[in-house]
């Protein structure tokens, strides 16, 4: 079965899949070119270390600058910016056909809509209604820098916010939020950070059953290994 926009080779949604074999996750990466992507990537410093370039994203031949994954993602942004009906009607094609193959393989469908985006599809209204209204028996799930994004009401939509120290506004969001809070390590990984319990979130990417009130701890991937900007912290 073909797809225009989701795919399911991110290694670890494969991975989330073996740990939890009754679910079934997809995932929609997009290319962050601007703030339009990523509003906040200038903001939370994330832009040099962004996971677009992690795994076979990041993989490139001697001398190019690019790959067929990189151009892919390019298309369906270009797409999202300039014909964005197209683009949900496609979106809405994908999780369809999705939602029936989970059907047939007795799984729970489960979607991470910004793989390496950060829209706000809470805001995307398609005859009044927004994804998450369309599709009920989906469990949608994120990672968001956006410390102001209003989604608890979504009773089918998991948000975890996404630390940053490299601006001290931004940062200090930390003891402001009721979500769950993504932090990049590069080195060990601590057992508390900030007095949350920290846990480790590259076992699985299925974030909605991750216990509330705790940080989850990323290990640093592609460019973000050598990130200094304080988006990832290091650690001894």
């Amino acid at each position: 079965m073909s797809y225009k926009l989701l795919s399911f080779s991110n290694p670890k949604i494969q991975k989330s899949n073996k740990v939890f074999s009754n679910y079934l996750s997809a995932i929609l990466h997009l290319h962050p070119i601007s703030t339009k992507i990523c509003p906040y990537q200038d903001i939370a410093g994330c832009k040099e270390a962004c996971l677009n370039t992690a795994g076979r994203g990041g993989i490139m031949k001697k001398g190019e600058t690019t790959n067929v994954i990189q151009e892919a993602r390019k298309r369906k942004t270009k797409l999202y910016l300039e014909d964005r009906d197209t683009f949900m009607s496609y979106l809405i094609t994908d999780i369809t056909k999705f939602v029936r193959y989970c059907e047939k393989k007795d799984k729970l469908p489960c979607l991470r809509l910004n793989g390496t985006s950060d829209i706000q599809w809470e805001t995307i209204k398609i005859d009044g209604q927004h994804i998450f209204d369309m599709f009920p028996n989906v469990q949608f799930y994120d990672y968001t820098k956006i410390p102001t994004r209003k989604v608890k009401h979504i009773e089918n939509y998991h948000l975890t916010w996404s630390y940053s120290n490299a601006n001290m506004g931004y940062a200090n969001w930390f003891d402001k939020l009721a979500y769950n809070i993504a932090v990049v390590f590069s080195g060990d990984m601590p057992i508390y950070f900030k007095g949350r319990e920290v846990v480790n979130g590259d076992e699985t990417d299925m974030r909605f059953f991750d216990k509330p009130n705790v940080v989850v701890g990323l290990k640093a991937k592609g460019k973000a290994r050598q990130d200094m900007s304080g988006f990832v912290v290091h650690t001894a």
